[in-house]
C-alpha cells in the first residue's frame, strides 16, 4: 500500500475513489469499474455519486485493459470535487481513467 499524505485542519473532506479489476467467468474476460464521488465531515459520510460498471474486455479501450487492477482514493480540494461532479454528471465513463489534482492518494494494488 502506497500513501502520499498531507495533514489537513479542514473537517470536510472531499473524495474521489475509483478502482478497476478484471476478472474471468466462464471463460469470458470482464473488466468492472467503480467510482465514487464522497463527502466526510464530522465522521459522517454521503456520496455526491457512485457508479458500477461491467465491461466485456473486447469491448474495452486498450488504455483501459493496461491500467492495473487497483483501487485510488483522492483526497481533494473542494473546487476539484465540484470539477469531478460535473464530469460525473455529463460523461461519467472518463472519471474511470482519470488522475486529478490532489491533496493526498492512497493506492491499493487488487493482484499480485
Amino acid at each position: 500500500m502506497q500513501h502520499n499524505q498531507l495533514l489537513t485542519t479542514e473537517k470536510v473532506q472531499y473524495t474521489f475513489t475509483r478502482v478497476k479489476d478484471t476478472y474471468e467467468e466462464n471463460g469470458q474476460k470482464f473488466i468492472t469499474l467503480f467510482g465514487r464521488l464522497t463527502v466526510q465531515n464530522d465522521g459522517q459520510s454521503k456520496s455526491a455519486w457512485v457508479e458500477i460498471e461491467e465491461v466485456k474486455w473486447e469491448q474495452a479501450t486498450e488504455k483501459l485493459k493496461n491500467m492495473p487492477d487497483a483501487m485510488y482514493m483522492f483526497n481533494v480540494s473542494k473546487q476539484i470535487f465540484k470539477d469531478l461532479l460535473h464530469i460525473a454528471n455529463s460523461h461519467h465513463q472518463e472519471l474511470y481513467c482519470l488522475t486529478p489534482v490532489y491533496l493526498a492518494r492512497e493506492y491499493n494494488q487488487l493482484h499480485n
